[in-house]
């Protein structure tokens, strides 16, 4: 990430649920004191930094990280080296699922027979940096809304702003979201064989 015409530098890394991603800092020629900065963001770790980047080992904790780097001067920069491993904690659902790519189809997960049915089932999507995720909800049948014990419903999470919205019953829907990352909940009995869900999603440009 040395030499980049641009003074703000996005770099996205994904690897397979189950993996997490561990980052050296190899050489680093960032001016601490006019405030360029690299911030290494995941699912569960947020950590900023400038001096003694050498010596950091940055880890993931999930399969995904995002590296922003910040600079002021030209030719300022990082070198960094990444390597993924299985995770030391299992931080995923069974029936998770984890989307790259431009485009791709969503559907309801299958959750095992010897699965508790209070499981909340996760498809994690992530696009290329500075991309926005749009969702067409194709096909949602969730089942019977009368029964408010085990209501069935959907919510879909903007990671980047934290902002999430429900949908229930057959109501299809349109869906973007503001940053290259978007979760999907799959609640109570939607893993129930009543329950039946498609989207196709694609990565749209920024606004």
């Amino acid at each position: 990430m040395m030499g980049v015409e641009s003074s703000d530098c996005t770099v996205a890394i994904g690897r397979p649920l189950g993996e997490e991603i561990i980052v050296s800092v190899l050489e680093s020629s960032l001016n601490c004191s006019a405030g360029e900065v690299m911030l290494f963001s995941g699912r569960m770790m947020w950590r900023t930094g400038c001096r003694k980047l050498p010596l950091s080992l940055i880890n993931s904790r999930t399969n995904t990280l995002i590296v922003k780097q910040r600079v002021l001067l030209p030719g300022n920069g990082v070198i960094l080296q990444y390597n993924s491993r299985t995770a030391t904690k299992k931080y995923y659902q069974d029936c998770d699922k984890q989307l790259f790519g431009p485009q791709g189809e969503i559907v309801n997960p299958v959750q095992l027979a010897d699965q508790r049915q209070e499981v909340v089932c996760r498809t994690f999507i992530n696009v290329a940096p500075r991309h926005r995720i749009a969702i067409r909800a194709l096909y949602i049948d969730l089942g019977n809304e009368s029964n408010q014990t085990h209501f069935n419903y959907i919510l879909v999470r903007d990671v980047s702003t934290m902002k999430t919205m429900v949908f229930h019953g057959k109501q299809q829907f349109f869906w973007q979201s503001t940053g290259s990352q978007a979760e999907i909940e799959f609640h109570e009995n939607i893993k129930d064989h009543r329950a039946s869900f498609w989207a196709e999603y694609r990565a749209i440009g920024p606004k």
